[in-house]
């Protein structure tokens, strides 16, 4: 068997083993901070990608509104169509005349004015509509009837009535009815069959 033995003196020793010691303990904050400098690495990089995702995610919702605000105004025209369709599907009578007034009322633009509800009723010999709806002021109310005077073949317009509702917003609204008289209208012949007398009995 071998045995090494140090000639160095006791204070020497100590020396080296606490310089090894110290290696050692270096070595291991070394590796230590290596792992954390890592470790800060990877959370860096997460924090990037969350970043970006999360771009990605906004930029996706902030499409999603606009496209529900898109289809919110898409819907307020399909309503408007399908609101003047139904006003055309109550109109009973079906002949040119009829026709082309509707087609001329149609054109009328009218701002905060909307129409509820129209009624033709005896067009054949009458000649007569009533337009019912609301308006948010007096003048566009008057403009409106203007309007309705100045389409071809309109000989009168008149107010059936007119109410003003005090409140805000949709109840402060003015409910009206206006009287369309139009002309080409026919009147009706009453005729009665002739008194059967003893004359034209025997002449049978």
């Amino acid at each position: 068997m071998k045995y090494r033995v140090s000639l160095l003196p006791e204070s020497r020793k100590k020396q080296i083993n606490a310089r090894n010691t110290i290696a050692k303990i270096r070595a291991v904050s070394l590796s230590v901070l290596a792992v954390l400098v890592a470790f800060a690495v990877v959370v860096v990089a997460v924090g990037i990608y969350a970043n970006s995702q999360l771009k990605e995610v906004k930029k996706l919702d902030q499409q999603c509104i606009t496209e529900i605000e898109q289809l919110s105004s898409y819907r307020n025209i399909h309503a408007a169509l399908q609101e003047r369709i139904n006003l055309f599907d109550k109109i009973q009578v079906k002949e040119p005349a009829l026709y082309n007034f509707i087609y001329d009322w149609s054109k009328i633009d009218h701002p905060g004015v909307s129409v509820n509800t129209i009624e033709c009723v005896n067009w054949k010999t009458d000649r007569l509509c009533t337009i019912s709806g609301t308006c948010s002021t007096r003048s566009e109310y008057l403009a409106y009837e203007d309007a309705l005077g100045k389409i071809k073949g309109v000989t009168s317009v008149s107010c059936v009535s007119y109410q003003t509702n005090v409140g805000a917003g949709e109840d402060a609204l003015a409910t009206f009815s206006i009287s369309v008289a139009v002309s080409g209208g026919t009147p009706v012949v009453e005729t009665t069959a002739p008194a059967v007398t003893e004359a034209t009995t025997a002449a049978q």
